[in-house]
């Protein structure tokens, strides 16, 4: 369709014009009385998609205009529409003047159906000679009987008087006032305020001040109506505010959702008063636990967060109405929900209560009913994430959960083991009274835990914190109960990943008992009555025996020997360790759990030797040795000197305690970094003023009418453009933008083209704009210039260019939206197309292909090391880049990868106050990378005294996908760099593009690509 038929059209519908008609073949049909519907039809039709046939518009007065048929009214309707009124230079037709008589006809008609649609009609009109002679008769509707027609001549005025001003209709907003006060219909009511509010309102003000009282009784959408003005009178004359308000808290408990959103939404942005807040806060926390939707939840969720960053100390009375949306089965609900009541909310006033209903919910999870629910693991591991966070900092809590939270060790969910045994160790360390029942419950419970790293937990935990003699031999006998039978062989280990060879020893049991067995063959009597024979095989009276035997013996083998015995070095060091940490603790051991304790180390050392990835050299081999040389020093057995020394030093080292300052170090940096560090507020944007502003007292400004946030921008304006610099400054930001939209501008077709074609993309969230410069390079005029675009990827043309005439040396801008649908690198290519006078056939030009930045969609975010480590061994797809670059330093290529990526260090939380002004939020920036980097210093050091590197990062799309990347980087002794980025995500699509992304930024600093 033409831009021509555009301008004038608003209906469109789709009619499939094979070979339209003649205007006489119309013109004969509409002169039919039989055919007369139909042919108006088609001719509508025709028109609204790009014919012309301004000849039979005097065929349709003479013939059409008449008819009281009513499909013939209803199709004159979208005639009138879509029928061009005016001359070539603009100027009305004649015509029009008749058909301005037509109209006032059905204005006045008997039908209110045919007033109505033709005031609807009216509302479309945009010609003020048309309109003009039909004001009285628009007028005279207000007071019709029927609902239908009032409702829609109070449109037709506000139409009139929003297009032409008021002074086309000055009785109107008076009019309109008298009905509004005896109107009973209720969207003709609506209508009405509608039109007062945008055109009088003062008058409008006046009416609901007047009706205030009954404001509550009246229907939601005239409610919502009392709620736009309300919010546009108390922002523009504070005068009224007090007693609009007061509706507004009328307002805030109706029945309707739509209404009660609104009311919390206006309380929050125009008042600041606790009673205010509470109210808005009342109805978003009824809207959560009512609404069964849960985009509405997460919609009323993200308010109750702003609300929370301004008025913590009002919310904190309603955390426990807000944990009643935990039983909405979405998680992200439930994520979101703790973010927002665990984040400052919880407080020593209600934490007993967040306490016990926490618990409550865990012990849900367990139930039989929710065994089978989707989520129900991640729910319960956000559970004990959230008591970990709410019982870090209070002892009497802690213990009413630490119970609880132990069952969860035996767990085969690594995840939720690991997060209780952080929560334990943070116990233990930072409140010295729950030591011993912690510890004496971890030792009964060590055999049943089946986790290397939550063993390696326990046992750490052992070693630094028994020191009770009852205590030491207690844990003790554990592990030395769940290491037995001694000593460890490393065929069993074997037999359980080598089923050939465990068969083939079955089989050579089974051939020399097979001997001892006896098999009889009977005669039985089947179901049917026929008879059959049965083989019966017999056992000797030893063989039930030692089966039974096997069978008690092999089920006393604990989880902790199947990971020594497989080859868990790092556990087997820890055991060793530990152990020889608690005998060296206590005098008055006994001599065989002594000697029992150093066969268990050297069973070890040898289980380590003989591995095919140990050896003597290994760490833990290493290690063991040094714990059997304490062991047999302490027992008196003579040593070497240097021997000696070393055993020596190691006492001294264990005696330091320095692993209690390394692990409060760590819980200190942990508490930094939590997801929900409780007591700490939340950052709130701060404006930062600038010495040179103009500092605004409010209290002593004029009031009026105008806001204090606007008086206070109008005195900084008038201050800079007395010192001159307000238009630099806005030169100088112009120019930035204008560089920036520069750099990014794509050539699509050549200069030695007919048709030059430029193109812009531009990002808005899940939105892609094109924009597309035409400049015609010939001398001739080219039509239907058309640009024909195809997407690959996950992008879905939604708007195409629109055709165009250009004529020679012209240039045009045309527009195309793209919807974006994941994180995946796309292509837009195609071509453009476009005819000349002098040739028969169309003429193309294919355009050069158009790449999507994935870089666009990419926003830096933080996560905790756990939560890196739980999504690094669920997610699927993976892609390893090996590295390949021109950069020589560590630090350099780092900040390289991390700039062009938006990837942020895991466990590292850059918060800042306020974005710079310029920077797009997400985005990266150099001083924000080396804060980071600053930050960790652990990393930093590596980079500096290191020649090997490793480091996690972390980001997220916008569309919520995540993106983890772990960089190893290897500097060589000639100084060039090597090593791997493996890149993982739940999605291929993430993962590939963010590859390619790296794979063609890491060869060299050129900076942030275009």
């Amino acid at each position: 369709m033409s831009a021509e038929t555009e301008k004038h059209c608003t209906v469109l519908i789709f009619h499939d014009k094979a070979s339209p008609p003649t205007s006489d073949e119309l013109a004969k049909r509409l002169e039919s009385k039989k055919d007369k519907a139909d042919a108006l039809e088609e001719l509508v039709l025709l028109m609204i998609n790009g014919e012309s046939y301004p000849k039979l518009l005097m065929t349709i007065i003479k013939y059409v205009v008449a008819s009281s048929d009513h499909r013939v009214k209803k199709l004159l309707m979208v005639y009138w529409e879509v029928v061009d009124k005016c001359k070539e230079n603009g100027d009305l037709k004649e015509e029009m003047i008749l058909v301005c008589n037509a109209l006032r006809n059905d204005l006045m008609h008997a039908n209110e159906y045919i007033r109505g649609s033709t005031l609807r009609l009216l509302c479309k009109m945009k010609y003020y000679r048309i309109l003009e002679p039909l004001k009285e008769a628009v007028l005279r509707n207000l007071s019709h009987r029927h609902s239908y027609v009032r409702r829609n001549a109070v449109m037709c005025v506000y139409s009139i008087v929003k297009s032409f001003g008021l002074d086309v209709l000055p009785e109107a907003p008076e009019d309109i006032e008298q009905l509004l006060l005896v109107e009973g219909d209720l969207s003709t009511k609506r209508n009405a305020f509608l039109m007062l509010l945008n055109c009088d309102q003062d008058r409008a003000i006046k009416y609901v001040l007047s009706m205030q009282d009954q404001v509550s009784t009246m229907g939601d959408i005239f409610q919502l109506s009392v709620l736009e003005l309300v919010r546009k009178v108390c922002r523009a004359s504070p005068a009224n505010k007090g007693r609009l308000l007061r509706i507004v808290f009328d307002l805030a408990s109706s029945s309707s959702t739509a209404v009660s959103y609104d009311c919390a939404s206006s309380l929050v942005s125009l008042s600041s008063s606790p009673i205010a807040i509470h109210q808005a806060t009342q109805a978003y926390v009824t809207l959560l636990t009512e609404q069964s939707d849960n985009n509405v939840k997460l919609i009323v969720l993200d308010r109750l967060q702003e609300v929370q960053k301004h008025h913590k100390q009002v919310m904190e009375g309603m955390v426990m109405d807000i944990f009643r949306a935990l039983t909405c089965p979405s998680l992200d609900v439930r994520k979101k929900v703790m973010d927002i009541c665990l984040s400052s909310l919880v407080s020593p006033r209600n934490i007993k209560d967040v306490v016990a209903l926490l618990k409550k919910e865990v012990t849900k999870t367990l139930g039989y009913e929710a065994q089978g629910v989707e989520g129900n693991l991640e729910y319960r591991r956000l559970l004990i994430r959230a008591l970990h966070a709410c019982t870090g900092q209070y002892a009497d809590q802690a213990q009413s959960v630490m119970f609880l939270l132990m069952e969860f060790l035996t767990e085969s969910d690594q995840t939720t083991a690991a997060e209780v045994i952080m929560f334990l160790r943070e116990l233990i360390a930072n409140y010295p009274n729950l030591r011993v029942p912690i510890l004496q419950r971890l030792s009964e419970c060590l055999v049943e835990v089946q986790q290397s790293r939550v063993l390696r937990g326990c046992l750490w935990l052992f070693g630094e914190y028994v020191e009770e003699q009852e205590l030491v031999d207690a844990v003790l006998q554990a592990l030395l109960g769940g290491l037995r039978p001694l000593p460890l062989v490393a065929d069993e280990g074997k037999d359980k990943k080598d089923p050939v060879g465990g068969s083939a020893r079955e089989g050579e049991k089974k051939s020399s008992t097979a001997s001892a067995a006896r098999i009889t063959t009977r005669t039985v009597v089947l179901a049917d009555g026929t008879y059959g024979t049965e083989n019966v095989y017999e056992r000797q009276e030893g063989e039930e025996e030692v089966e039974a035997t096997k069978e008690a013996a092999g089920g006393k083998k604990s989880q902790l020997r199947s990971l020594l015995l497989g080859g868990d070095f790092l556990l087997s060091a820890m055991v060793g360790v530990s152990m020889t940490k608690l005998v060296l603790k206590t005098q008055g051991l006994d001599t065989s759990v002594r000697n029992e304790v150093l066969l268990v180390l050297v069973n070890l050392f040898k289980l380590v030797r003989q591995h095919a990835s140990g050896g003597e050299r290994s760490d833990s081999a290493v290690r063991l040795t040094q714990c059997i040389r304490l062991l047999v020093g302490n027992c008196g057995s003579p040593l070497a000197e240097n021997h000696l020394a070393a055993a020596e030093l190691m006492k001294a080292e264990w005696a330091s305690r320095g692993g209690r300052s390394q692990l409060a170090r760590v819980l200190e940096l942990a508490s930094q970094n939590s997801e929900w560090a409780l007591g700490q507020e939340t950052e709130v944007e701060e404006k930062s003023v600038g010495p040179d502003e103009c500092i605004v007292f409010r209290q002593l400004r004029e009031r009026k009418g105008a806001g204090a946030a606007g008086g206070s921008i109008d005195d900084d304006d008038d201050f800079h453009a007395a010192r001159g610099t307000s238009i630099a400054s806005q030169a100088a930001a112009d120019g930035a933008l204008f560089a920036e939209r520069l750099a990014k501008v794509q050539q699509m077709t050549g200069l030695a083209d007919p048709v030059y074609v430029e193109a812009f993309l531009q990002v808005h969230s899940f939105d892609l704009v094109l924009e597309l410069m035409m400049i015609n390079r010939t001398q001739d005029t080219l039509q239907n210039v058309l640009v024909e675009l195809s997407t690959q990827g996950d992008l879905k043309l939604v708007d195409r260019p629109a055709g165009v005439t250009l004529a020679p040396g012209q240039q045009m801008m045309v527009h195309a939206s793209i919807k974006v649908a994941s994180t995946e690198t796309g292509i837009i290519f195609g071509y453009v197309t476009y005819e000349k006078k002098s040739a028969a056939d169309k003429e193309c030009t294919v355009l050069n292909e158009l790449h999507v930045d994935i870089l666009d969609y990419i926003e830096r975010a933080w996560i905790g090391e756990l939560a890196f480590r739980t999504m690094w061994s669920e997610f699927e797809w993976e892609n390893k880049i090996n590295i390949n670059t021109s950069i020589s330093e560590v630090g350099a290529f780092l900040t390289h990868i991390m700039l062009n990526t938006n990837m942020s260090i895991v466990g590292r939380s850059y918060k800042k106050t306020a974005n710079p002004k310029g920077q797009k939020k997400g985005k990266l920036t150099t001083d924000d990378v080396q804060e980071m980097l600053r930050e960790a210093a652990g990393i930093q050091r590596l980079i500096e005294t290191s020649s090997f590197v490793a480091v996690n990062l972390y980001a997220k799309s916008i569309f919520g996908e995540d993106a983890l990347a772990n960089i190893s980087i290897e500097k060589l002794p000639e100084g060039k760099l090597t090593g791997s980025v493996r890149i993982r995500s739940r999605t291929q699509g993430i993962a590939l593009s963010l590859g390619d992304r790296i794979t063609i930024v890491q060869r060299g600093v050129q900076g942030r690509s275009q």
